[in-house]
């Protein structure tokens, strides 16, 4: 099985073909379209310094598939619960439809909020699916206000950090989640502090570590608003599938989608969280202008990874991860059922940085043993 996943992972990498044809635009001007495994990659959309690039493409999963966590946790079809454990959760789905949780998905409530480490498909009507997570409010183990302690009360927010979601979903290093979770805030202080002219913290005093509190500021939701209203129609674009954004003139994440509704549903939260990002780099040099070409180099670079793992997370989800020597990485879910993947995540990250802490990790080990 495992053999038959990774050469199914090199097939899919490997496949990537670049081609370029001439399309007219609104204003009949021509201009290059770029296509990546079969996705066409747009012209930016500009909006201060965060730049937009929506995929185009087809689904192969298709119809109303999925329902995400934001919804099923409103309607009370699934219950997240406290285990014990900061680093894993459980979830019950007392429903018929099959529950799509996004990584970096955000669990408010019980002894403390976690981040959800992986994309996991929960299937109908199953009881305690074990969920990865990380705690995203460092020093609370007790209820908060009127909370239920045993279990999350709401999926409204996702991590907003490049940072946040490598130090959860490859470093996997709680320690680290803490500390991207206070940079994180500080930026976002620092910046709204500037931008407003007055002194901002989003911190909340019923628990100042909590990131879900800091992304429900009242200042921060004014800053971000304006932005939002101008880019949330970017969904409507036909056969929309995914993303590339950048800031500052720098790449910082794909994201694609086989299933359209999917991809429609958690727009919402998706753009917020990179508009949110965006206001946290704020200010900062742009060193160059991101192409669509830089995006196609930038999905392509992974092809030629020289590592590819799998990791099974229940009976319906596979989550692979192929990297090269250079730092590029893509995370792929598959929906084993389908048979299909659902979920392509490409970043990139710091080789210099991961090869320190790997070193550091293997002193330690050392030290440990001697």
């Amino acid at each position: 099985m495992k053999t038959t996943i990774l050469l199914s992972l090199f097939l899919m990498l490997t496949g990537c073909q670049e081609k370029s044809t001439k399309t007219e635009i609104a204003e009949n001007t021509s201009q290059e379209m770029l296509v990546v495994d079969g996705i066409t990659i747009s012209d930016p959309i500009k909006e201060q310094n965060l730049s937009l690039f929506i995929l185009s493409g087809k689904e192969n999963v298709e119809g109303n598939r999925y329902e995400t966590l934001s919804e099923a946790m409103k309607a009370k079809k699934v219950t997240v619960k406290e285990t014990g454990s900061v680093n894993q959760l459980s979830i019950d789905n007392n429903s018929a439809d099959y529950v799509f949780i996004h990584s970096g998905d955000i669990v408010k409530g019980g002894k403390q909020d976690r981040t959800i480490s992986y994309d996991v498909i929960i299937p109908p009507r199953t009881k305690n699916i074990p969920l990865e997570s990380f705690c995203v409010e460092q020093g609370r183990w007790q209820q908060r206000s009127d909370e239920n302690v045993s279990s999350f009360s709401a999926n409204t927010k996702m991590l907003s950090s490049r940072d946040l979601k490598l130090a959860a979903r490859h470093e996997k290093n709680q320690g680290k989640v803490w500390s991207k979770v206070t940079e994180q805030k500080t930026y976002l202080n620092q910046k709204l502090s500037t931008k407003t002219g007055y002194a901002v913290d989003v911190a909340d005093n019923e628990s100042d570590s909590s990131l879900q509190l800091a992304l429900e500021s009242e200042e921060l939701k004014k800053s971000k608003d304006s932005i939002f209203e101008k880019l949330k129609t970017l969904i409507k674009t036909p056969d929309a599938i995914g993303y590339a954004y950048a800031i500052n003139g720098e790449i910082y994440g794909v994201e694609v989608y086989n299933n359209k509704q999917l991809f429609g549903d958690l727009w919402d939260k998706l753009l917020e969280s990179v508009i949110i990002e965006a206001i946290s780099k704020d200010g900062e040099k742009i060193t160059s202008e991101v192409t669509k070409k830089d995006v196609m180099a930038y999905m392509n670079a992974v092809k030629n990874s020289d590592k590819a793992t799998a990791k099974k997370l229940n009976k319906m989800t596979n989550f692979i991860t192929a990297q090269n020597t250079n730092g590029n990485i893509v995370f792929s879910t598959e929906d084993l059922e389908k048979q299909k993947w659902i979920h392509k995540s490409y970043m990139k990250v710091d080789t210099t940085a991961q090869s320190k802490i790997e070193n550091q990790s293997q002193n330690y080990r050392l030290n440990s043993e001697n």
